[in-house]
This record gives C-alpha cells, sequence and structure tokens, in this order.
C-alpha cells in the first residue's frame, strides 16, 4: 500500500512539472511538447488539474498490489513475538543490541500452525515469516550442528585406567595427588576486552601496548578440593613450577609425614 501510495505521488509530481512547462510554453504547447518530448495530452491535462487543485489526483493504483500478511491476520506479529521471546537471545559479545533466536523460520511456522491455531490457507510461507523475523528485530542464523564422536574401546580403556590410577593414589596415605596447568596469557591494561566484559570497568576508547602480560598457573589438589594460583610475567618455565611446589610442600604434607 505504501509502495503504491509514494508511486501514485511521484507520478503526480511529474504531471504537474509536465502542465508547468505547457504553461510557459503558452497557447499551442501541448501540441508542441506532443510533437517534440512525446507527452500525451491526457496526461498533461490530468497534470494541469491537480496543479489548480493544489492535491495529486489517487487514482484506483495505489488500493492495488497485494495486502500484507498482518491486514488478513491481525495477530500475526503478536503471535511471533510470543512464540520467540522465550526463545530470544541476545549478542553474546554484547556488541550490539540485537536479538537472535535459536529456531529457524519453519519452526515458527510449524508452532503458529500447532499452537495458535492457524491454517495453512491464509498463513505465509517460510521466506515471508523470515522478513517478519528481521523486521521485528530477531536474527536466525544458520549454524552447523557439531556430530559428535564416536566412542572408541581404547578411549574408554585410557579413562578406566586413569580412573583406577587415581583412586589407588588417593588409597595410600603417603602420596598426594595433584594437578597442574597453565591458561592463556592475559595482557594488563585498561583494554575492552572485546566487549564481553559485564563489569562497569573504565577501558580506553583505543588498545595501546599492555604493561605486562601474565600467564595464570595453577595446581589444583582434587581430593582436598583445594586450588592455588599465581601468575608468571611471561612464560612458564619448569623452573617456575618447581618453585611454586617448593613453597607449598610444607602445606601440602602433615607433620612428620612427608609426602611422595
Amino acid at each position: 500500500m505504501w509502495k503504491n501510495t509514494a508511486s501514485a505521488l511521484v507520478g503526480s509530481a511529474r504531471r504537474m512539472f509536465m502542465a508547468e512547462v505547457v504553461e510557459l510554453l503558452g497557447w499551442g504547447g501541448q501540441r508542441y511538447v506532443e510533437k517534440t518530448f512525446g507527452w500525451d495530452r491526457e496526461t498533461i491535462r490530468k497534470g494541469q488539474q491537480e496543479r489548480d487543485a493544489g492535491e495529486p489526483a489517487l487514482d484506483g493504483r495505489c488500493r492495488s498490489g497485494r495486502k500484507k500478511a498482518e491486514e488478513h491476520c491481525p495477530r500475526l506479529l503478536d503471535d511471533i513475538v510470543d512464540i520467540l521471546d522465550t526463545t530470544g537471545q541476545t549478542d553474546p559479545t554484547f556488541r550490539s543490541t540485537r536479538i537472535y533466536t535459536p529456531i529457524t523460520a519453519r519452526e515458527v511456522r510449524r508452532r503458529l500452525l500447532e499452537q495458535k491455531g492457524y491454517t495453512d490457507s491464509p498463513l505465509i510461507g517460510e521466506r515471508s515469516l523470515r522478513t517478519k523475523l528481521n523486521m521485528l528485530g530477531y536474527r536466525p542464523q544458520r549454524i552447523r550442528k557439531c556430530k559428535p564422536h564416536k566412542r572408541l574401546p581404547e578411549t574408554d580403556a585410557i579413562f578406566e585406567e586413569i580412573h583406577r590410577v587415581n583412586a589407588q593414589a588417593d588409597e595410600q596415605p603417603g602420596v598426594l595427588r595433584l594437578s597442574l596447568d597453565t591458561k592463556a596469557t592475559v595482557k594488563v591494561g585498561p583494554f575492552s576486552r572485546g566487549g564481553k566484559s559485564r563489569c562497569p570497568q573504565p577501558a580506553c576508547d583505543h588498545d595501546f601496548d599492555s604493561k605486562c602480560t601474565l600467564t595464570p598457573f595453577g595446581i589444583l589438589l582434587p581430593k582436598q578440593a583445594k586450588s592455588y594460583l599465581w601468575f608468571a610475567q611471561g612464560k612458564v618455565t619448569a623452573d617456575f613450577m618447581v618453585d611454586r611446589l617448593e613453597e607449598l610442600w610444607k602445606t601440602f604434607a602433615p607433620e612428620g609425614r612427608p609426602h611422595t
């Protein structure tokens, strides 16, 4: 409807322009522009009438065309929002205010048929539903589903052996089981962190050189449910790990009972 109305207004402006040109030419102007430019006299007369009336003459063309689905189904948009409210997700990077939905337009159409009582005759297709979703601010994204790897007998045997050795180590009084691990390096500075931080910390508008680079290093005691964390400038070397173990060795072992 709006597209047809805009087209009619543009045509009216063109006709009134033609009428102004004929008016400037004076007597015989209509015949002259008809021979020179190929303008139709009926169109020129219609433009003169619109110019004298001061408003465009909208004919039946502005009412032609296919109506929107909302006119056939007044509650269509509300029903779509009702379906997507429980599945909509914000941008995980928090860089925009867009809303993402994990379901497809086909799934939305199926739920409209099953949950909202629609029938196939007045309901629009999947392509039109995608347009409605974009208009409402939802962004359905195509993703490739992860295929689970097949379980191998060798893998199960490896984990069974690990669990057996861990349980045997926990039962021995002179053995302490621990886990060592390092994580990705962290640059220290007023960085925006790519917009993923949920804490309102001030950051620079541009990323400059970092003050230093820290590497997290941790020791976990699974049986005692205790963990210890350090940060090393640069890479974590074997000497750094041994020094940290020496710092905590006395706290690991009870008095009078050294651990192996």
